[in-house]
């Protein structure tokens, strides 16, 4: 999705406007509680017979392993970050304080000097050129890098902006690298143009290893994993939760936002065990906005001074 002013999509390229998103708060309950659930119900069945993975689907309902808190739990390599790549943003020095186990920056080069023990994971951001296809076989070719992520929010006109055919046109291109490919990661990973694409991925024989979410919604962890349970059903392939952060989408100032960094520290302590036990939740990555956003700032990972605030601290220990 969009990032704030702080962060960019790689070196020179700023991240547009903010774009509402209502992925887990009480407006997406409101908004699921409006549908009929017996149609919803039909259309979950209808897609899986389109994507044709019905036979692959599990739900959590049949999975221990997502239903329950572990009593002790070992920390996996799970837990990421997005992080700006840009000169003069100590991105090595944030990596290293942040102490995540893998870190992505909306690019598909590396950044230089890479910490011991943090995996970088390549994105191609949008439409593809020879150029770009170049660039992306020499990382790969010289990295050893195993997976890619696609294309960032391609369903929003002030990000990567792509129609599902420029999508589906790309997509063999990207196949020709042996490397396990993210799919593009979509504002709305459950509505029309996620659903378009991945029936096309069926319909012509193309290859998607795991599928993308961003969330930006409000505190409620239970609606959290319930939405991730409905994209997982949806498509049968395991998740990367590739932004995530809590957002007041009502805020015009740091000031108006109705979260409070404390609420933000529960929430993760919440929700972090969840994702760590869920089986089809392969990684997932802190958005860290800037303190002064007014629709992000409560998430804010680092202080000016790239120390850890008290959310990124959280998120580091848990």
């Amino acid at each position: 999705m969009h990032r704030p002013l702080a962060l960019l999509v790689h070196s020179n390229q700023s991240k547009p406007p903010f774009a509402s998103i209502d992925f887990n708060d009480d407006a997406d309950t409101k908004l699921n509680a409006a549908r009929d659930s017996a149609a919803l119900e039909i259309m979950n069945r209808r897609n899986f017979i389109e994507l044709g993975v019905a036979a692959t689907a599990v739900t959590m309902l049949s999975n221990p392993s997502c239903k329950s808190l572990p009593t002790s739990m070992r920390r996996s390599a799970k837990r990421g970050i997005g992080i700006t790549t840009k000169k003069g943003d100590a991105c090595r020095e944030k990596i290293q304080t942040g102490g995540v186990d893998w870190f992505y920056s909306w690019s598909v080069t590396p950044p230089e000097n890479v910490p011991d023990g943090a995996i970088f994971v390549p994105m191609t951001w949008g439409k593809l050129c020879e150029d770009s296809i170049l660039n992306i076989g020499a990382v790969l070719r010289q990295s050893g890098f195993q997976d890619l992520l696609g294309f960032n929010e391609p369903d929003q006109p002030d990000q990567s902006n792509m129609t599902v055919s420029e999508a589906l046109a790309d997509w063999p291109k990207l196949m020709e690298f042996d490397v396990r490919l993210g799919s593009p990661g979509c504002v709305h990973p459950d509505r029309d143009w996620m659903n378009s694409f991945m029936r096309g991925v069926t319909q012509q024989g193309l290859r998607v290893d795991f599928v993308t979410v961003h969330s930006y919604g409000g505190l409620n962890v239970r609606a959290l994993m319930k939405r991730l349970e409905t994209v997982y059903q949806l498509y049968g392939r395991p998740l990367w939760i590739t932004e995530l952060a809590v957002g007041d989408w009502n805020a015009k100032t740091r000031e108006e936002n109705q979260y409070r960094p404390e609420q933000i520290v529960r929430f993760i302590e919440q929700l972090v065990p969840r994702l760590e036990k869920c089986d089809f939740v392969q990684r997932y990555a802190w958005f860290p906005a800037d303190q002064n956003d007014p629709v992000l700032g409560p998430c804010a990972f680092f202080n000016a001074d790239g120390s850890l605030t008290t959310v990124g601290k959280a998120y580091q220990s848990i």
